[in-house]
């Protein structure tokens, strides 16, 4: 049986894996999706660097300097919160599952994808991502579709679409969650930017931010969520506390590693711009929710690793400086990004430095540390044998960091509950969390500390009008965040890069 391997996406790909008879090693990308396994249950054997620097330990320096922050029901609001990828497209009580073990760990927030693209009904214009059915679906679901009739995307608004995305944002509101909402992907998987341009015949990545009929179909498709009525519950996406933000994309860049990448014919300014037109578009329609950009929070300022030179098209502080961007988001995967833990304390500090400096809240959105097991059964996904001490040691420390630095909230990849056959989700990237283990335990701790002890809340200013049941950032008092829309000067840097200062 021949095995496919997925995988978090960095620049050394071939340096990290290691893989049995691979039908093909498929292209670097966001979602640590799974790992196909064979009849025997046997999967791919892969090997992941060693980090020298594993003993590294950070200084941390608490603030006492008051920043922007989050606040809900008139109330300062820093959490521990967790990502899931399934929620749009399984059932009710796997959907169920998570949140109730979201609930028992104390987690506030959990971050989703609304979208799932395909192409046309009729496959005239193929899927991006094949799905498990080769049509662009996820076990038959799906949100988005080229109309080749009337030449633009529709929309699934039923029981095989956005009806799924309706019953996650009502588990979530009789969960009292909140719930971040992705509007498309970097990345191929569930179809996102290069679907987009599949629908229109373009054929670079980065066109994805720039072509005015797909800026004006995202537009759509984001304008036809906010507006969409729950078909449980009645309650307009717009008018739903349950939603704590919507969130552009998933880890945008400028290229993804397929077919559609471009060396020449972008800069810098691109996706800054894209961003802000897209949440004035936003904040236009649904002045009740917060906008965020989804980056992993590369910098373009030439130094320390590839992730601070802009070789991706990613300017953080410039993204920061976007009027309608209302926080900061960045990921944080040390290993199979190549970068190490020390490398990785950095990463957050400069955050949570850059977010002060926009006067804006910050949030490690995605983060994660393998731990590998032993074959799981049933409930049991398998005891850890490989890496649980480290990660238990970096969580903490990354945690700590964010707590006493300023930094609003902390988010986990990846929490998941049981299939539909009463058997638990299994650890196909070696993130997942499980409750109950020591992982899940030190996660529960966190969150209580984030709701408690997090500097970022206690040096909150006062609350000022009335409690909303909306998640908004208040900002320090008599201060404008930016001043005007995405106006910054560019300057050229030594390399030929468009950058912003």
């Amino acid at each position: 049986m021949k095995i496919r391997l997925h995988v978090r996406q960095q620049p050394n790909l071939a340096a990290l894996l290691m893989t049995v008879s691979l039908a093909s090693v498929s292209a670097p990308r966001c979602l640590r999706l799974k790992q196909t396994q064979a009849a025997s249950g046997n999967t791919a054997t892969t090997k992941y660097m060693d980090m020298s620097d594993k003993n590294a330990a950070p200084t941390i320096v608490p603030t006492n300097q008051p920043n922007a922050v989050f606040e809900l029901d008139g109330k300062p609001f820093c959490f521990q919160g967790t990502n899931n990828y399934y929620l749009n497209f399984k059932n009710k009580e796997m959907v169920n599952d998570v949140f109730a073990r979201a609930k028992r760990l104390n987690l506030s927030v959990m971050r989703m994808w609304a979208y799932i693209d395909r192409g046309s009904l009729d496959n005239s214009v193929p899927p991006i991502d094949p799905g498990d059915r080769k049509d662009g679906t996820k076990e038959g679901f799906y949100a988005q579709y080229w109309d080749t009739a009337n030449k633009r995307p529709a929309y699934n608004d039923g029981a095989t679409g956005l009806d799924r995305v309706d019953y996650a944002l009502h588990a979530a509101r009789e969960s009292g969650i909140k719930v971040i909402l992705v509007l498309t992907n970097n990345w191929k998987d569930f179809g996102g930017m290069d679907q987009y341009l599949t629908w229109y015949g373009l054929t670079k990545h980065y066109q994805f931010y720039t072509d005015e009929r797909v800026k004006t179909a995202f537009k759509d498709w984001a304008t036809h969520l906010v507006n969409r009525k729950n078909s449980i519950d009645g309650i307009l996406y717009r008018d739903d506390p349950a939603i704590f933000a919507w969130e552009l994309a998933n880890e945008p860049r400028i290229r993804n590693y397929t077919r559609f990448d471009a060396a020449e014919g972008w800069d810098l300014t691109m996706i800054p711009r894209w961003a802000d037109e897209m949440s004035r578009a936003i904040h236009a329609i649904d002045p009740n929710h917060m906008v965020a950009v989804g980056d992993e929070g590369q910098f373009a300022e030439g130094k320390k690793s590839d992730f601070y030179l802009g070789k991706d098209g990613v300017d953080h502080k410039a993204l920061l400086a976007v009027k309608g961007i209302d926080f900061g988001t960045f990921h944080q995967y040390p290993e199979t990004w190549g970068t190490g833990l020390k490398w990785s304390y950095e990463w957050v500090h400069d955050h949570i430095k850059a977010a002060y400096a926009a006067k804006k809240p910050t949030i490690m959105e995605e983060y994660g540390i393998i731990v590998k097991r032993e074959p799981g059964k049933g409930l049991d996904p398998g005891k850890p044998n490989y890496g649980e001490d480290r990660r238990l040691e970096t969580y903490r420390r990354w945690n700590d960091m964010l707590l006493q630095e300023g930094g609003a909230g902390s988010m986990f990849w990846l929490l998941v509950g049981k299939l539909e056959n009463g058997d638990i989700y299994p650890d196909y990237d070696h993130f997942t969390v499980y409750e109950g283990e020591k992982s899940g335990d030190l996660i529960k701790e966190y969150a209580t500390k984030f709701s408690t002890e997090a500097r970022a809340c206690q040096l909150a200013p006062a609350a000022t009008g009335a409690p909303s049941p909306f998640v908004h950032v208040r900002h320090l008092p008599g201060t404008e965040a930016v001043a005007a829309h995405f106006t910054m000067p560019r300057i050229e840097d030594g390399g030929g890069w468009v950058a912003f200062r």
